[in-house]
């Protein structure tokens, strides 16, 4: 399925006022929301149950798959449920301050699927948060790339370095089952919202001027 370039607008849901996170909007832009307590970065790494991508207005599944013995990313299942799940390489974890974390979401032929949601919907300025529990990681998304299949960048496989997300995602054209010519990538860091500003305290009116202690003197 050819790559969209046109950017789809998505309207806010509930879910996103709760999270105060990046909304998206279909365009590379975000804002923050007021719960920036919600997007602390977590003190140790964690191995996600959840991925939560306000741009499509979903939260899936997350589960780790291993890589395959040619090195590749493991996919999830090709099934009805596994449309909707995005597979993990256990490798990196979000948290670790270090390194990639592998994430992948099938794309589908007739559009059905959460490859197909972020091809459509997630951009540059968007966020996702990963969750287990009361453990969340927040990043914002910093580029999107696409590349033919066999030019995808080996650095997406470091283990050391500065922490980073990379989404991966088939596009371009399909030739088959599995079979796309190029492959979709979104590189996202760490995100942690500026706390808003309280507001500053209002300089003291002009003070009320004594009475004059001699007036009524004065008339006398």
């Amino acid at each position: 399925m050819a790559e969209r370039p046109r950017r789809t607008a998505v309207a806010s849901l509930g879910l996103l006022l709760t999270i105060g996170f990046l909304v998206g909007t279909g365009t590379p832009s975000a804002s923050a929301g007021p719960s920036a307590e919600r997007c602390k970065r977590p003190s140790h790494s964690f191995v996600p149950a959840r991925a939560e991508i306000p741009a499509i207005g979903r939260t899936v599944k997350v589960i780790q798959v291993e890589r395959e013995s040619s090195g590749q990313i493991g996919a999830g299942p090709v099934t009805e449920a596994g449309k909707w799940l995005m597979s993990m390489d256990p490798k990196t974890k979000p948290g670790g301050r270090q390194g990639s974390i592998l994430l992948s979401g099938h794309t589908w032929p007739d559009g059905s699927a959460l490859g197909n949601a972020m091809l459509d919907n997630l951009w540059a300025g968007n966020g996702i948060v990963l969750y287990t529990g009361n453990t969340r990681a927040c990043y914002r998304i910093n580029k999107r790339e696409s590349y033919p299949v066999d030019d995808v960048p080996r650095r997406i496989f470091r283990t050391t370095g500065y922490e980073e997300v990379v989404i991966v995602a088939c596009s371009g054209k399909r030739l088959g089952p599995g079979n796309w010519t190029r492959r979709t990538l979104w590189y996202a860091t760490p995100w942690v919202p500026e706390a808003p500003t309280p507001p500053s305290t209002p300089p003291p009116s002009n003070p009320t001027p004594p009475p004059c202690l001699l007036c009524g003197i004065l008339k006398l």
